[in-house]
């Protein structure tokens, strides 16, 4: 992890051991945000006003879904407050919490002093670490600056001027794929006639640099990597009392569309790039891409039981019928179901039309 090549912030390069962890293949699209703070808001949540005006792509972009596109224009508040969301849209507990009251983090008016914990043995959706962040966009590459060798273009990434067709703005999701045709009078600012091929990373994880860049946990300390507290075994950063300056600020990774990867401004769209921003703060290059620890907590724990039999109540969803399998839940598809032999395996629950559907 880190680079003894690059910012002093990112030396010196060192090993770290990291424990299992699951990371969204893509960074989170604006239609996986909204479906989410849609229930949320009817749920105790609440979340800036930026939040809800993301840049949507380039204007003159119209061969895809606009909502397939990056979430951007969230603060990290806002980011920890949607992984409790999702969290609990998906049947988990969450894991963000406020250490003096316990409370969950949901509508809390927060600020850069505000202290918030992480229940880091459960499976819920939260930020990754730096570490956990290099690891998975690394992958094997170790000691290169990209996740595919030393070298970068608008063929590999979205970034500014790199003469990708996305220079003013981000590209659809997984858009360098290999699958698409560039054609020169799409470029914004000029380019090449060709096919890029696919830059999926050693993980199967797409954008990982450039696009935007992505939120992660750890409160940024430049000589953090240096410091005797950094145990090199899961690290999470320093706590807020460990800083020394009064304006704290956290990390993102990655670099996004804005970035100018000149040598000049120390090749931002490296791996080992440490990015800072205040937790209050957003801008259209900036999002978010999950993580979830290796654990198997039991999902949906806090259903509430009815007069029904096996028939609980889940206060986001509405009523499910238990069975020994877990619940399989596709968002994506507007519906859930339970895995098993029972005879109420083919009941569908539609929560956006709340009503149910026997197949």
């Amino acid at each position: 992890m880190g680079s003894d090549d690059g910012q002093v912030d990112e030396a010196p390069m060192h090993l770290e051991w990291i424990s299992a962890f699951y990371i969204d293949r893509f960074e989170i699209s604006i239609r996986e945000w909204d479906l989410v703070t849609s229930l949320a808001s009817q749920n105790g949540y609440s979340f800036s006003e930026a939040q809800e005006f993301p840049k949507r792509g380039p204007g003159w972009y119209t061969y895809a879904d606009r909502l397939d596109f990056p979430m951007n224009m969230i603060s990290w508040f806002d980011a920890v407050k949607w992984c409790n969301a999702r969290s609990e849209f998906m049947g988990r507990l969450p894991l963000y919490y406020d250490p003096l009251t316990n409370e969950i983090i949901k509508d809390q008016q927060l600020t850069s002093s505000s202290l918030i914990n992480v229940y880091w043995n459960r499976s819920g959706y939260r930020l990754p670490t730096e570490a956990e962040w290099e690891k998975a966009a690394r992958g094997v590459a170790a000691g290169y600056k990209f996740p595919w060798g030393n070298s970068i273009d608008g063929s590999m990434a979205n970034y500014k001027l790199s003469g990708d067709p996305f220079d003013n703005g981000s590209s659809p999701r997984g858009y360098f794929n290999g699958k698409q045709q560039i054609i020169k009078k799409d470029f914004s600012f000029g380019g090449e006639n060709r096919t890029p091929p696919n830059r999926k990373n050693f993980y199967n994880l797409y954008d990982v640099v450039g696009n935007v860049s992505e939120w992660c946990w750890n409160w940024y300390d430049e000589g953090w990597y240096k410091n005797s507290k950094n145990t090199g075994r899961d690290d999470r950063g320093p706590d807020l009392e460990d800083l020394s300056t009064s304006q704290p600020a956290r990390v993102h990774r990655g670099g996004g569309f804005s970035a100018d990867n000149s040598g000049e401004s120390g090749e931002p769209l490296r791996i080992a790039f440490r990015h800072v921003g205040y937790p209050d703060e957003f801008s259209t290059d900036r999002g978010i891409r999950t993580v979830r620890g290796d654990f198997h907590d039991p999902l949906w724990a806090d259903a509430e039981a009815t007069h029904y039999g096996n028939w609980l109540f889940l206060s986001w969803l509405g009523y499910f019928y238990q069975i020994e399998s877990d619940w399989t839940f596709l968002p994506i598809k507007g519906w859930v179901y339970p895995v098993g032999h029972g005879s109420y395996d083919n009941w569908l629950y539609f929560y956006e039309l709340d009503s149910w559907l026997w197949t």
